[in-house]
């Protein structure tokens, strides 16, 4: 058995994750028949279909989930072995950072300037969304910044600072919760400050809350220090990021520059 072509293999990952030839090449750029001929040659060198049809689309065989990991891990060594050794931010073509909207109102115009001063690359931050973590691992996304919470070991997360949250609006209205995805749909953690307080209004969009300060209130993130009277509610907001791409040059700095803007902008809130 001989795979001559390396780009076959990326079809294989490919496919793996998508299930479907269609949604294959749309993600790399490729036409159906392309795709459809590859799998057709890797079906005949490696002696296996590697796919069957189903009614969600293609579902791997066997043999072809026994060597993906293995597959992916060889692919991942081979980019790293040729990156080069000098990292150069002007060569950067695109920055992609997912994070709560809290977060990003806080910290994205800082992150955006900090990236500015030193490449011209399309810069994109978006709105953290269930579909984030996912898009982190295809490496569709670069850094995410959101809760430290529990995640496969496929992410790293690196914790920035402890956040708390401070009651902010008009105390006499009614109780808004603002919906971070991913961190608080099915639990109150303003309950531990405020234990008799019902929400009675629910939002995820922080330009609506904002618009209803005047006749309802809420509680906001802020970051914690034992040196205020904020309290104490075991909020950890880290940086998130592939694993196995958490050392690559890109993400090394990335990580630095996203650190020291918090940071900074931390400070200077206090």
């Amino acid at each position: 058995m001989r795979i001559t072509d390396l780009n076959s293999l990326n079809v294989f990952l490919t496919l793996m994750q998508t299930h479907s030839t269609q949604r294959a090449a749309k993600k790399l750029g490729r036409s159906q028949s392309y795709i459809s001929k590859v799998l057709a040659q890797l079906r005949e060198e490696l002696d296996d279909p590697l796919f069957t049809r189903s009614a969600e689309g293609l579902s791997p065989t066997s043999y072809a989930l026994s060597i993906q990991p293995k597959l992916h891990r060889a692919i991942e060594q081979l980019s790293q072995s040729l990156e080069p050794e000098t990292f150069c931010t002007t060569h950067i073509d695109r920055i992609v950072i997912h994070g709560l909207e809290p977060m990003l109102i806080q910290f994205g115009k800082s992150i955006i300037e900090a990236i500015r001063q030193e490449t011209d690359a399309i810069i994109e931050i978006r709105n953290w969304t269930k579909l984030s973590e996912g898009m982190i691992l295809d490496e569709e996304v670069d850094l995410g910044l959101h809760v430290l919470t529990d995640k496969p070991q496929s992410l790293y997360q690196k914790k920035l600072y402890t956040s708390s949250g401070i009651v902010t609006g008009n105390e006499d209205g009614e109780y808004i919760k603002y919906i971070a995805p991913g961190v608080n749909e099915y639990e109150n953690r303003f309950q531990r400050v405020l234990p008799d307080v019902e929400a009675t209004i629910f939002v995820d969009n922080h330009m609506l809350m904002n618009n209803l300060m005047g006749m309802a209130y809420t509680m906001r993130l802020a970051s914690y220090s034992q040196n205020t009277d904020l309290p104490e509610l075991g909020i950890d907001i880290a940086i998130i990021q592939k694993t196995s791409k958490r050392k690559s040059p890109k993400n090394l700095w990335l990580e630095k520059l996203i650190t020291r803007c918090v940071r900074e902008q931390n400070n200077h809130d206090k």
